[in-house]
């Protein structure tokens, strides 16, 4: 790789730490090419992409941002998942891959400022998706508006049928 080729590969990494949600990194050895494009297929179709890069590179791409806590993470055969939408579906496709084919090999996750251990990727990977979490969210606020306006109903019906029975009453 000459010194323009790093350069370009430098300006893509930072490109790629910058717009990221969550980064997981992983060691990729064994894994074999078929199993490698399947993965990186799973994750692009999730808005999400893994990248195999040098060490020296993915540091001085970290250097003076909040990913910089990886650095010690960037050690022997490292591949990153860079995450750019629903933090839940990469660590649902890591996870899934690390029980199916026991690789990529689990390093650290990076999520909001701060490395977590496998422990936590585990736990959002056993989130649902967004969409999901998203509609038990407004049906959570949805219900009591509900209840509250067919008790509205609910009053408005026994007070129109008070009115019918008195005029009855009346008419008789």
């Amino acid at each position: 790789m000459d010194k323009k080729q790093k350069q370009q590969e430098l300006a893509s990494l930072k490109e790629m730490m910058a717009r990221a949600n969550q980064i997981i990194v992983t060691d990729h050895t064994g894994i074999n090419v078929a199993d490698f494009t399947i993965l990186r297929r799973k994750l692009k179709a999730v808005k999400s992409e893994i990248r195999v890069s040098k060490n020296t590179l993915l540091k001085l791409a970290a250097k003076d941002t909040p990913v910089e806590a990886l650095n010690k993470h960037f050690a022997g055969v490292t591949s990153v998942v860079f995450g750019y939408d629903d933090p839940a579906l990469p660590a649902k496709i890591i996870n899934e891959s690390m029980k199916e084919i026991e690789k990529p090999k689990f390093k650290a996750y990076y999520m909001g400022g701060n490395v977590y251990g496998i422990d936590t990727l585990k736990k959002i990977a056993e989130l649902p998706p967004r969409p999901v979490v998203l509609a038990m969210l407004i049906s959570t606020v949805e219900g009591p508006i509900v209840k509250f306006i067919m008790m509205l109903d609910a009053a408005a019906q026994e007070f129109v049928g008070t009115l019918e029975a008195l005029i009855k009453s009346k008419e008789s």
